[in-house]
């Protein structure tokens, strides 16, 4: 496909391939076209300081002040990378494990425990959580935003309870879009590849200041990656659109009314357990899926400086997998009142979900009983910023008071400590409890896999409501620093300390006679019998070596050490716990401002071995190159996986792992 300094059948010409690029932009730089660099410069280190976030307080606070681990994504890095899906994106941020398992899924995690669904990360799109409770975690094949309409994405590293609740234990994804008066005008994207085999979007913009609005659409249709049996089976096709609205009706007031509809399918692979006759055949076949949602939020400035807050939102998911369907509908309201006092800054909330859920069993041997069933949070929480001292020292104490129909009441208290002796130096430390609720696989679900087709033997999974919540204490610190306008540095250490996680404990095996014909049960109870340390941080930094030339680099360490509390007899769960995350990982990503409107970005990756996934390391390397001959056009060509034709990251599917292809695509974008 796309080839640097010669064939990348080594590991070792690649990377002297892919330093020789690098190096030739430098040495062929010239003077920076004055008319590009205007209109699509990137954000300068000052700027970058003091982007403000909201996924901390929620409310807008500097990046670089805040007490806590967090990155931000700028819609300028997301642009030049040339990444067309959010999983992809999340790779830039250190700390974040990105995996991909097939051409439509992916493991993530953050800070360890990686998994296909990411069952302790919240993630949010502008504040709405598509967190599902069915099996606590994420389905990221359902998750998209037009890639042009994204403001920032907004990733804490480390817990995140005290503000958003539940599930957000290890970290929180929160993905953020442009107000409509930053996106008028007609955009059109048009792309084809090798894997991204055809792709269109679309947006149209207008309005003014008290009101403007943008519709969109968006398809695109994905080849399978490398299967070494030949089963090319996760093909994936996908369609969305949507709107947005964003009203100023006064100098005090803005809303927003936002909604999207979405559809698609994805090839999978699955093995299909049956009691008459015993079997278990694998089934290739599209699982599909589709859903609604609808958003508004208010805002009203208060004349003390501070300003109240009111979100709302519902959302409909329908997702038919081999296996089973579930519709599920999800009501969700959220009040915020922020309440600046002399040296201290208040912010109180209340919030409800109720989430109605309808299964559909399809096969006899996955079920969840009821039914039908709602699953409920009612939430409220506190929070207040003392000022020790003014501009320099602050403390913030606070919690989440949450009850919740399978865990009942919780409280998740934080305190964090921030200290900014000079304007370019921030230190900070905090201690932060958060829990994962239980969900519905651990209450009333059952799966039945024929694991010995001669006897019959069939091991049976049961989530009985033995299971309650999962509990973490995390210890946090770090430190900032600006090293004048050339560069900065970002470094954060933790440990976390999790008890009552997830276990699957055997029981007495059993004769079962109906279905026919007779057969053995052996039942794997979810229980409540691992706790584990998590220990490591990150590291990370920005350099502008040139006026057109900037360097960003990470490296994350994250190792886990579990164990069985006492009564376990667990012997699946340990091992995968230590082995499904990579301990190391890097990431240098290197961006230039070419002369005649070009641009050139280059990101290097390591990631070390995940052993229980059977996945060795590996290195690899992404190219984006941009030209712009007008402001109106863009041209984009990007090269992903440039190390070797093709690589596993991740097991999930039956049979032998998936190779994560080397690939390009070129895209035309086109604005009026």
């Amino acid at each position: 496909m796309v080839r640097i300094g010669g064939t990348f059948g080594s590991g070792t010409t690649w990377r002297l391939g892919f330093l020789a690029a690098l190096a030739a932009c430098a040495a062929a730089q010239q003077e920076p076209d004055t008319s590009r660099l205007a209109s699509l410069k990137e954000m300068t280190l000052e700027q970058l300081s003091q982007i403000e976030i909201t996924s901390v307080n929620k409310e807008p606070t500097p990046a670089f002040r805040t007490p806590a681990a967090i990155s931000v994504l700028t819609s300028d890095q997301i642009h030049q990378s040339g990444l067309r899906t959010i999983p992809d994106l999340l790779r830039l941020v250190p700390g974040v494990n990105v995996s991909q398992i097939d051409s439509s899924q992916w493991a993530i995690g953050i800070r360890g425990f990686e998994g296909k669904l990411s069952r302790s990360v919240l993630v949010l799109i502008d504040g709405r959580s598509v967190y599902t409770p069915l099996f606590a975690g994420v389905y990221w094949d359902m998750q998209d935003v037009m890639i042009e309409d994204i403001d920032r994405i907004e990733v804490i590293r480390g817990p995140g309870g005290t503000i958003w609740g539940s599930n957000a234990v290890d970290g929180v994804i929160n993905i953020i879009t442009k107000n409509t008066r930053d996106s008028h005008g007609m955009l059109v994207t048009a792309g084809t590849g090798s894997m991204d085999q055809a792709e269109l979007d679309w947006r149209y913009g207008g309005g003014n200041d008290k009101l403007s609005y943008r519709i969109y659409g968006k398809g695109f249709s994905r080849a399978p990656e490398e299967h070494p049996d030949n089963r090319n089976f996760d093909d994936w096709r996908r369609g969305q659109t949507g709107f947005r609205l964003d009203s100023k009706p006064s100098a005090t007031d803005q809303l927003t009314l936002s909604g999207d509809a979405y559809g698609g399918e994805a090839g999978q692979a699955l093995q299909v357990s049956s009691y008459t006759p015993p079997a278990i055949p694998t089934v290739y076949a599209n699982r599909t899926f589709n859903g609604q949602n609808v958003m508004a939020a208010w805002q009203h400035k208060l004349a003390s400086g501070g300003d109240i807050q009111l979100r709302t939102y519902f959302d409909r998911t329908d997702r038919h997998e081999l296996n089973y369907r579930e519709i599920r509908d999800t009501f969700d309201i959220d009040f915020i009142h922020h309440l600046p006092l002399p040296g201290n800054d208040v912010t109180w909330g209340l919030g409800a979900r109720l989430s109605p859920s309808h299964f559909f069993q399809t096969v006899p041997t996955v079920d969840f009983t009821p039914h039908y069933q709602t699953y409920n949070i009612f939430s409220a929480f506190l929070q207040d910023e003392i000022a020790l001292a003014p501009n320099r020292l602050s403390f913030t104490a606070g919690s989440k008071f949450e009850n919740t129909t399978f865990s009942g009441f919780n409280a998740q208290p934080s305190a964090r400590l921030a200290w900014t002796p000079t304007a370019r130096d921030t230190v900070w430390a905090a201690v932060t409890r958060a829990i994962r609720t239980a969900s519905r696989i651990e209450n009333g679900f059952s799966f039945s896999f024929l694991a010995a087709p001669a006897v019959p033997l069939y091991l049976r999974l049961v989530g009985d409501g033995g299971f309650t919540e999962e509990d973490m204490i995390g210890y946090e610190t770090g430190v900032r620093h600006s090293f004048t306008n050339h560069g900065s540095l970002d470094l954060s250490l933790f440990h976390d300390r999790y008890n009552d996680l997830l276990s699957v404990e055997a029981n007495p095996v059993f004769v079962e006679t109906s279905p026919t014909p007779a057969h053995l049960v052996l039942p794997i109870l979810f229980r409540n019998g691992i706790a584990a340390n998590t220990t490591g941080g990150e590291i990370s930094g920005l350099w502008d070596l040139k006026p057109w030339w900037r360097v960003q680099a990470s490296y994350a360490l994250a190792l886990v050490d579990a164990r069985h509390e006492p009564g376990s007899i667990d012997a699946s769960t340990i091992g995968q716990l230590e082995g499904d995350t990579p301990a190391h990982s890097v990431v240098v990503y290197s961006s230039f401002q070419l002369p005649h409107n070009f641009d050139l970005g280059l990101t290097y990756r390591f990631v070390s071995a995940i052993p229980d996934q059977k996945v060795e390391s590996y290195s690899t390397g992404d190219i984006s190159a941009g030209w712009h001959p007008n402001n109106k056009v863009e041209f984009r060509l990007v090269g992903s996986n440039l190390s070797s034709p093709a690589h596993a990251e991740y097991g999930g599917d039956p049979g032998p792992l998936v190779g994560i292809v080397r690939s390009i695509y070129f895209g035309i974008t086109v604005r009026r």
